[in-house]
This record gives C-alpha cells, sequence and structure tokens, in this order.
C-alpha cells in the first residue's frame, strides 16, 4: 500500500537528526526537529525547516517523552515520525503508538522491534533457526550470579534494550557482578527506559563483525555486505570500515545468509543490522539492531545506496530500489567517531564550551557532526561531536585519507579522541588489520600515553605562544601592559602541556626572537598570521601551526592531530595558588576530587567509614555513562561534600578523607 510522505518530524537530536535531514531536503520532504532546553542553540534545530520545544530537564522529560512526541507531530502536521538511532528508536511501544496515532512510522514493525529489540528475546528466536550464540543467561540478578559461575567469569553484562555500550559492563568475579548489575540496569534504564539486562560469556578477543540489511514490505530481504567494528573503548565503537578486512568470501556468505534467514524469520521490513561475534573461523550471533546504525556511512560509501532514502521509501510503500545482484563492493570505508572525551583520563567525557571548530578541508572526506565554534557540548548527552568518513580505492588509501583528514580537524577548547585516533590508524596492528575488540586497552598501555605526553619542538611552541599574544598586548593601554609577562626579565618560564620549559628570549626584531639554552641557534620569524593559523620560518624552515588565543592568555597549538597548551608559568602558578587557597585542607587529609562535569549518581560512603585503595566512594553520570570515583589509598571518611542528584564540575571536591598510614 502506497503512502504520501511530504513531512517528517526526527525524533534525535545532533549529528543524526542533521544527516536525516539532508536526505529529506533531497527528496522535497520538509523536515521538524525537536530539541530540549540545553539544545536551544543546536545545530539541528537551525538545520531543520521548523522546530518545536519540548521541555523537561531530563530525558524521560524530553527526548525519551513518548506521547509529547506524538503530541508536536500531529500540531506540526507531519506524515511520519523517524526515530535516528539511541533514544525511542528500539521502542516498540513507541513504534506502535505512532502507528496508533494515524502517522507513519520510519523503521520497522513494533512486533519485529519487540521481538529482536529486547536482546533477550532475540538471543530465544534465534537460536530456533540454528544461528551461533554465545553462551548466556537470563534472570534475576540473585539467578544471575549462580549462573555466571556455571558460564565462568569474565561475564559481560548487557542491557536488553538499546546498544550504543550503555548499560554494558564485564565483571570477572561474583563481587564485582553485584556491582555490574547494579550499574547496568541503572544506566539501561536511564537511556533507553527499560533496566532488564542479562549475561553473556565474554570473549576475549573476537571481531565485532556486523551486516547491514534491507528489506520492503513485498517480501524482498537484501543485505548490504558487513562493517567491521572492532576498534571500541568502553564498549562502544570509535572506528568501524567497510569491507572487513578479516572476511572473506566464504564468511561473508554465511554471515549475510544468517542476517537474512533472522529478518525473513520475523517478517522483518526497512533496515535492520545482525552483529556477530567473529573468533577464528567460528561466528556468533550478538544482537540485532531494529534501526539505522551510527556506522552506516560506510556501508553507503562502499555501495552507493543512500540508507536513510530507502527507508524512507520502503515506508511510503515502494520496493528496494536494488537487488542483491545489483551490489557490489566499491572500494573501501573506514569512519572515525570523534567524541568529547580524554584518552589521558581513560576516555572520561570532556563537555565543555568549543571555542574554535574547523572541520578538515580538502581532503575529500564526508563529515556528519553536529558542532560549531561556541556551541556548548553538554554532559547531558552522548559525548560524540562528529563522524569522518573516508572512502577511497582500497583500503590503505582510505586509512591515509582518513589519517591526514583528522591531522587537520580543528577542535579547540575541550579534549577530544582526536589524538587517539591519529595514533591507532598508524598502529602495526589497525594497518595489517588484525587488531580485534580489545585493542584499543593494549594500544594505552603499549606506549599511547607515553608519546602524547612528548613535547616534540618546545622552542616553536615558545615562539607561537609569543606571536599569539602580540595582538592582545599591543592593544593594552600602556607599554608595561604591551610588555605583559616579558617585562620582567627575558629569562621566563613556559608550561607546555604542563611541563615546563625555562628559556631566555632574545628579539631581534618586531617578528623574530631566538631563545637560549638551545641545541642550535634558531632564529623564528612570523611570516603570517590570521586568528587562527600562523606561519614561522624556522632558520629556513617554515612551519604552518594551528592555534587559539584563550581569554585567558594561554594559547591551544594544534600539530599533527595533538593539541598543546601553551601558558606562561607566572600565569599557572596564579591560578594554582587559587585553587590552593580556596580549598583549604588540614594536614594529614586529602581531598577527592571529581575527574570531570556530572551529576552525583550514588554516595556508597558514610562520614567515619574506613576506606580502602580502589573502594568506589561516588559515582557520577557524565554524557550518559557511568564513572566510579575510587579512593586512592587507605583512609577515613572525614567529610563527604556532595550529595546524590548534585551536579559538580570538573575537579570540584566531593569527599575530605584522613589519611589512615
Amino acid at each position: 500500500m502506497k503512502h504520501t510522505i511530504s513531512k517528517v518530524l526526527v525524533a534525535n537530536r545532533g549529528e543524526i537528526a542533521i544527516r536525516i535531514f539532508r536526505t529529506l531536503r533531497a527528496m522535497g520532504i520538509r523536515s521538524v526537529a525537536i530539541f530540549s532546553a540545553d539544545d536551544a542553540d543546536a545545530l539541528h534545530v537551525s538545520s531543520a525547516d521548523e522546530s518545536y520545544l519540548i521541555s523537561g530537564t531530563s530525558l524521560a522529560d524530553n527526548y525519551l517523552n513518548q506521547q509529547r512526541i506524538i503530541q508536536i507531530a500531529i500540531q506540526a502536521g507531519v506524515d511520519a515520525i523517524h526515530p535516528g538511532y539511541g533514544f525511542l528508536s528500539e521502542s516498540h511501544t513507541f513504534s506502535k503508538a505512532v502507528r496508533q496515532a494515524g502517522l507513519i512510522f520510519i523503521g520497522p514493525g513494533d512486533e519485529a522491534i519487540r521481538l529482536m529489540g529486547n536482546k533477550v528475546e532475540a538471543r530465544k528466536r534465534v537460536q530456533k533457526l540454528g544461528v551461533p550464540l554465545i553462551e548466556g543467561a537470563t534472570g534475576k540478578p540473585e539467578e544471575l550470579e549462580k549462573l555466571a559461575e556455571k558460564i565462568g567469569f569474565p561475564i559481560l553484562v548487557k542491557a536488553a534494550a538499546g546498544g550504543g555500550g550503555k548499560g554494558m559492563r564485564i565483571a570477572g568475579n561474583n563481587s564485582e557482578l553485584r556491582e555490574m548489575l547494579e550499574t547496568a540496569q541503572r544506566e539501561a534504564f536511564n537511556y533507553f527506559g527499560n533496566g532488564e539486562v542479562y549475561i553473556e560469556k565474554y570473549l576475549a578477543e573476537p571481531h565485532h563483525i556486523e551486516v547491514q540489511l534491507m528489506a520492503d514490505e513485498y517480501g524482498r530481504t537484501v543485505t548490504l555486505f558487513e562493517r567491521e567494528c572492532s576498534i571500541q573503548r568502553r564498549y562502544q565503537k570509535i572506528i568501524e570500515e567497510a569491507p572487513s578486512p578479516n572476511v572473506g568470501d566464504e564468511l561473508r556468505e554465511k554471515l549475510m545468509r544468517d542476517a537474512r534467514a533472522i529478518a525473513d524469520d520475523i517478517g522483518y521490513v526497512n533496515a535492520g543490522t545482525i552483529e556477530f561475534l567473529v573468533s577464528g573461523y567460528e561466528y556468533y550471533f550478538l544482537e540485532m539492531n531494529t534501526r539505522i546504525q551510527v556506522e552506516h556511512p560506510v556501508t553507503e560509501m562502499i555501495t552507493g545506496i543512500d540508507i536513510v532514502r530507502e527507508q524512507v521509501n520502503i515506508a511510503r510503500g515502494e520496493p528496494l530500489s536494488f537487488s542483491q545482484d545489483e551490489l557490489k563492493i566499491d572500494g573501501h570505508a573506514i569512519e572515525a567517531r570523534v567524541y568529547a572525551e580524554d584518552p589521558q583520563k581513560e576516555f572520561l567525557p570532556s563537555p565543555g564550551k568549543i571555542v574554535f571548530y574547523k572541520i578538515p578541508q580538502d581532503h575529500g572526506l564526508r563529515i556528519d557532526g553536529s558542532q560549531t565554534t561556541g556551541a556548548e557540548v553538554s554532559s547531558q548527552f552522548d559525548p560524540m561531536i562528529s563522524k569522518v568518513i573516508s572512502h577511497a580505492p582500497t583500503r590503505e588509501e582510505a586509512r591515509n585519507k582518513l589519517l591526514n583528514g583528522l591531522k587537520g580537524y580543528l577542535i579547540h577548547g575541550i579534549k577530544t579522541n582526536i589524538p587517539f585516533l591519529v595514533a591507532l590508524l598508524q598502529a602495526e596492528s589497525f594497518r595489517d588489520g588484525s587488531a580485534d575488540t580489545n585493542f584499543c586497552k593494549g594500544f594505552l598501555q603499549d606506549g599511547f600515553l607515553a608519546d602524547l605526553e612528548e613535547i616534540p619542538e618546545p622552542e616553536l611552541f615558545i615562539a607561537a605562544f609569543i606571536f599569539a599574544g602580540r595582538a592582545r598586548r599591543h592593544r593594552a593601554q600602556t607599554i608595561w601592559k604591551q610588555l605583559g609577562h616579558w617585562r620582567l626579565c627575558m629569562r621566563t618560564g613556559v608550561i607546555i602541556n604542563g611541563k615546563k620549559f625555562n628559556r631566555s628570549i632574545n628579539t631581534i626584531g618586531p617578528e623574530q626572537i631566538y631563545m637560549e639554552p638551545s641545541e642550535k641557534k634558531v632564529i623564528y620569524q612570523l611570516l603570517s598570521k590570521t586568528d587562527h593559523e600562523m606561519q614561522i620560518d624556522a632558520s629556513g624552515f617554515v612551519r604552518k601551526l594551528d592555534f587559539t588565543l584563550m581569554s585567558d592568555g594561554s594559547v591551544l597549538i594544534q600539530q599533527a592531530g595533538k593539541t598543546f597548551l601553551v601558558q606562561h608559568a607566572m600565569h599557572l602558578n596564579r591560578e594554582s595558588l587559587k585553587r590552593i587557597n580556596s580549598n583549604p585542607v588540614l594536614e594529614g587529609t586529602y581531598l577527592v576530587n571529581a575527574p570531570m562535569f556530572g551529576k552525583v549518581i550514588q554516595v556508597n560512603i558514610q562520614p567515619d567509614d574506613i576506606v580502602n585503595k580502589g573502594d568506589t566512594l561516588v559515582i557520577l553520570e557524565s554524557m550518559k555513562m557511568e564513572n566510579r570515583v575510587v579512593a586512592m589509598g587507605k583512609g577515613r571518611v572525614r567529610e563527604i561534600v556532595v550529595h546524590p542528584g548534585q551536579f559538580v564540575q570538573d575537579n570540584q571536591v566531593l569527599v575530605i578523607l584522613s589519611n589512615i598510614l
């Protein structure tokens, strides 16, 4: 049955909303956005033809508020709702409510979502088809503790609803399992509205392979080959590629055959993904995602199929525009997810204001993003900023294209994972395609953090720091303010990413300096400078640097994907003194500080409790992920400074402990 779709509400936010709007615009379909108060200035709001505020401070009140979203859709006069990914995309009750309201849901039927959107039900269904499964169990928490002993540790705790790494934890023993069950249940409920979890045997070194499929209402199911999604941190993918370098023709046919069988068994219609774990020559069904995936662009690049366009056309009642035989793999595509997070702090979220944002230029990349200069990255949502996708005839060409693009991607003001992405794309195990799901953990331990701490050219950064700050000093009212930090003596201390360098600065001309001590005398001359780019001649070697002059006088300098914060030592000392004076602590005590901005979910201690190293003191939620703050040594709880429900700033004091030797 054919339907008319001329206006669509996207029940989502961020990059996926913008990406869907792009296809809707190309199809001549009007778009409607919804937004929370925190998202009032978000890019997805201005990218739609119309936008509507959905009030409320929690996800349950806004982006998970089914009734209100449908009310807005009716008010806006739309024909259909596209759920995107995450949020309500795998809610069978939402899909059903949309259809009961007389609207079209751009996605599968509610019964298919119910069967496969719930990972526990999906396992039961797939088992009947004879598709291999990883050993697992369902039940109440106390039952799962007993069943885990039979399965054998380590155990993976997973949310029955949703995905994207939310509600997923690894437990090495029963004690950890109790805590991880509680954490996973709470996290899953907060993000998906369903706290049900189950357990699986944890496979140590598998490859994560998924098959993209599409099906129309005329009984035709087509698989669009596979994606490799093994590069993950915090159980969430950060690099995806298509096709997989680890899947040969024979295995590909088996995976696509089983994916089609699963979809056909439930009468699936629209876009979906079947995920597998591959270990050696064996493969196991993992789950089905009854929605569009974050990583769908790599499939689009190698097939030439616009998956969102096909979703809309299927929802209109049209047949698929292509057949299985017509599909061919064209080259190789790799996607990198750029996150607001700090690799040096175990990828903890890094919300805050982006003071300068510039996407890579002239690299032929596809960038699906949602941020701009001045945007505030909120702690209320997932920390993904954008996706950068390369496509080339070969995997190596695609890798190099993506690598060079990321080196020129500027996001100043917050921490991002770009340095990590740049480094891992150059790692031998990624280059040869052997990297598995444990790659990120091993890569961190094998020297990435040490490499990140290296300051390759301190004198060049000091010169750039001086040249960048001259415009500010030239605007000063007096000669003393113009000279700034340099007026007391020409020997000064500069802090680069926390490391201090003492140099004597010698001025030759208005834009020429050299420094001592130095291995050899290099004259640094400023050749040109704009607001965020400068060229410096270093004794005949011209260097181009991207930079941002911050309001406090510090300078962010980017080189080869790494960002260096350069400050004058006097400034840093003043700031340190402020912190010390604002947090007086009695001798024999120490402070436990928040590692990030976030919300206090749980306080596990009471005054006068004795805690040991590694004990969880406070649980913080930031960007919908829970993070445990632990004791760094044995101590007695002297004071608890925060309470559940309270929002805290990065480095804010949470607990004061008295030392116990």
